[in-house]
């Protein structure tokens, strides 16, 4: 059975050395991730009550569109903990097991806090739920809710004294999710998300920006002509 030590090692990453002038365009995407985690750690006495931060964001578009780079570089300019959640890190052959897993990935969160959870694909973890589903899959997305709904009462909470009267700062956990198919999502689940931002594939600014920035530290050739490459290019996600 999977236990916390190999789940560390599988989903935690501190050297991401990622950011946001990696990524071309995407500014209004930039703008509200900065104001969802790292303004909250810098005034966390700001942030509290009504204007407590966001439980969740969810990222979805396109695939290639720049939604697991803008995770990293969230994470790097907040100097959070980064853990990178796939629907395979809960996958398991155990009764019970997938479920502990989550429960395990939170408590990590909390303990390495300030934290970024990032579940790529989490339609695949969130499906919505129908008569006929694996009593497994629902298991987990309900413990998926239970957790989320725990990181929004720790976000929330005002400092408290120790044993000694000394302040402790609350602790801040956040979770992104990316997922192409947001329609798929349970309700309850897309709910927790409370914002949501699309990530479209990327206009004329962007894909010129994407060039330059690829091309940095290369010298071209004379007849290469970057307006050119982006005309071809319309259409066109980042990855491609």
């Amino acid at each position: 059975m999977a236990n916390k030590t190999e789940l560390e090692r599988e989903v935690v990453d501190m050297n991401l050395n990622v950011s946001f002038d990696d990524i071309a365009e995407l500014e209004e995407a930039k703008r509200a991730l900065t104001e969802a985690v790292v303004l909250s750690l810098l005034m966390p006495d700001f942030f509290i009550g009504l204007r407590r931060p966001w439980k969740g964001v969810l990222l979805y578009g396109p695939p290639g569109t720049g939604k697991t780079l803008l995770a990293k570089a969230l994470a790097t300019k907040g100097k959070t903990t980064f853990f990178n959640v796939s629907p395979t890190t809960f996958a398991s052959k155990w009764k019970g097991e997938s479920e502990k897993l989550v429960r395990i990935l939170f408590e990590m969160a909390r303990f390495y806090a300030p934290s970024t959870i990032f579940i790529d694909e989490v339609d695949s973890v969130g499906t919505k739920r129908h008569d006929g589903e694996h009593e497994a899959s629902k298991k987990v997305l309900a413990e998926m809710l239970v957790q989320m709904d725990g990181i929004s009462e720790l976000n929330s909470g005002k400092n408290d004294n120790n044993e000694n009267g000394e302040e402790i700062k609350p602790k801040f956990v956040m979770v992104l999710g990316a997922t192409n198919m947001p329609w798929d999502l349970d309700d309850a689940l897309r709910r927790r998300f409370e914002k949501r931002i699309y990530i479209p594939l990327p206009n004329k600014t962007g894909r010129e920006q994407m060039f330059h920035i690829n091309f940095k530290g290369i010298k071209l050739s004379d007849d290469v002509n970057i307006d050119t490459l982006v005309k071809k290019t319309e259409g066109y996600s980042g990855h491609d």
